[in-house]
């Protein structure tokens, strides 16, 4: 059997290095491993009034043709919107999709409208009161003293510190877009969502609302803050792992 081949998309506010230790855990495994920078992150860099959810899926969309062996297609956070669309536009090549407490959306819904969803009567969550959009409207950042708590919880102080320091630009525009894909694709798809116990961006309870709406055919759990990839990157390669095996 051949191992899998995975395809890791970031987050908001990161780039494709935060799956460094990850990339490594599962190369060990004789795994092949891609790490995408989406436009307006890391390596590329595509201004950010510029950057929008199509071009994200784009970007993706393109990588997942140049493949020619079937993917595990992993989404953290934010990129559970990106990973949806471009799976459903390209099904036949996903041989697993894997939501690391990801948004999951039903078709026709943004970040951010999922944000309120998941938060329904509920006081607003605290990455809705950390959140700072720009005056333009066109990028959005996180108050600084929030940074560490919201996404770094579990990390030592030295490694918390540097990760904030490296903590990028994220443009508006790919969370107020609508995702657009067909229902009945998405449900034809291996689909697994790993949870993470700690999140405090998108809370446990919020990520088992999304799952009671847009179910996935295998749930995991990892014990964890909002960035396993930081704080626990064994244990999720081994969940990754597992849930790309057929």
């Amino acid at each position: 059997m051949n191992n899998p081949t995975f395809v890791l998309v970031h987050g908001a506010w990161h780039d494709s290095s935060c799956w460094a230790q990850v990339t490594e855990l599962l190369q060990a495994r004789g795994c092949k491993v891609y790490c995408p920078d989406l436009p307006g992150h890391g390596a590329n860099s595509l201004t950010l009034d510029k950057v929008t959810l199509k071009r994200y899926v784009s970007a993706l969309v393109e990588l997942l043709q140049r493949i020619d062996t079937p993917i595990a297609l992993v989404g953290h956070s934010m990129a559970g919107i990106v990973i949806t669309e471009a799976a459903c536009l390209l099904p036949d090549k996903i041989q697993a999709l894997v939501y690391l407490c990801a948004y999951l959306p039903r078709p026709g819904e943004s970040v951010f409208e999922l944000i309120a969803l998941n938060r329904s009567h509920e006081p607003f969550t605290p990455i809705e009161l950390a959140l700072e959009l720009s005056e333009d409207k066109r990028s959005c950042s996180i108050t600084p003293e929030q940074i560490t708590p919201l996404f770094y919880g579990d990390s030592d102080a030295p490694t918390a510190a540097l990760l904030q320091a490296r903590f990028g630009s994220q443009a508006s525009l790919p969370l107020s877009a609508k995702v657009r894909f067909d229902q009945a694709v998405f449900t034809g798809l291996p689909t697994t969502y790993i949870s993470c116990s700690r999140d405090k961006v998108i809370p446990l309870h919020h990520q088992r609302r999304m799952l009671s709406r847009q179910p996935c055919k295998i749930l995991l759990q990892i014990d964890s803050d909002h960035s396993p990839f930081f704080s626990n990157p064994q244990q999720l390669a081994e969940l990754l792992f597992a849930a790309a095996l057929p």
